[in-house]
């Protein structure tokens, strides 16, 4: 017998599975994930990696006693086209190159969801408060995902080319704009994130004001701006300063740069995210099938 309180499924009763944690937790994981990318590729380069390639190179065990490494970064295409070696030379060569594309994964799945779930949690609230936040979170969740889901490419194109040609600099600018993207999404990231947490009134560390949130967006953007436009000036052969071993200020400058970009988008956010993902404010999933 059908009344008004039956479901409306032929009378079947489906499941409900729902699921309750703070999705800061996906964050962190995959800014660790980051930091093991660097950790892993690092070590492996210096021990395993032979660049450039030679006759009766030292083995594994070998390098773990004490041989030196067969890794030279000063012969890299970066280190000749900078003056310096950029922090991903060392997940440039194999076999470091394809244990990274693998673990880059812990990067990027965490954060994909953490994208996903975090546009829905700042378009489902109903406070006019958040109305100019949803207008560009609509914008920015979807580059931040494509942006994040095709970094792996840096892996696919290697800037291992001949340094002094236009071939080998086409490579570089195949291997470095899907970094640059990332970068630009992680600036989005942290705009989305400090507006929130600024709006819902819940800053982790009680000395952090909202004038010290978007100040931290600003320096976000301008380093954004400068990592930018400082790769693409060597690109196009007009280089902003010089960074080669006897410029050791400006090649000082330049690292500075990079080892603070480093910096300000994953240490910072990965230790907010910490801080965060105890703070109680708990998101409930509830997945049901309708038929």
């Amino acid at each position: 017998m059908v009344d008004e309180e039956t479901p409306l499924t032929g009378g079947k009763v489906y499941g409900t599975k729902t699921m309750q944690f703070n999705i800061e937790r996906i964050r962190l994981f995959g800014l660790l994930g980051a930091v093991l990318l660097m950790l892993v590729g690092t070590f492996v380069s210096n021990y395993a990696v032979v660049f450039p390639p030679k006759d009766n190179p030292s083995t594994f065990l070998e390098k773990l006693m004490g041989a030196p490494s067969d890794f030279d970064s000063e012969k890299t295409f970066i280190y000749q086209f900078f003056g310096f070696n950029h922090t991903c030379s060392m997940l440039d060569f194999n076999p470091s190159k394809t244990i990274s594309a693998l673990i880059i994964m812990l990067h990027i799945m965490p954060m994909d969801f953490f994208i996903i779930c975090h546009y829905l949690r700042i378009t489902s609230q109903t406070d006019p408060k958040y109305d100019n936040l949803k207008k560009v979170t609509k914008i920015f969740s979807p580059l931040q995902f494509a942006f994040m889901t095709y970094f792996f490419l840096v892996f696919v194109n290697s800037p291992d080319g001949v340094y002094g040609t236009q071939a080998g600099t086409n490579k570089f600018i195949a291997h470095y704009t899907p970094y640059m993207l990332w970068q630009l999404g992680m600036v989005m990231m942290a705009i989305q994130q400090c507006w929130y947490i600024a709006l819902k009134d819940m800053i982790p560390l009680s000395w952090v004001t909202k004038e010290m949130m978007w100040t931290y967006c600003q320096m976000m953007m301008v380093m954004f701006v400068v990592y930018t436009a400082f790769c693409w000036a060597f690109i196009v052969g007009s280089p902003l300063w010089p960074t080669t071993s006897d410029h050791p200020v400006g090649q000082f400058v330049a690292k500075c740069v990079m080892y603070g970009w480093d910096l300000i988008s994953i240490g910072i956010p990965a230790y907010f995210a910490y801080l965060e993902s105890s703070d109680g404010n708990d998101t409930q999933f509830t997945f049901k099938e309708l038929q």
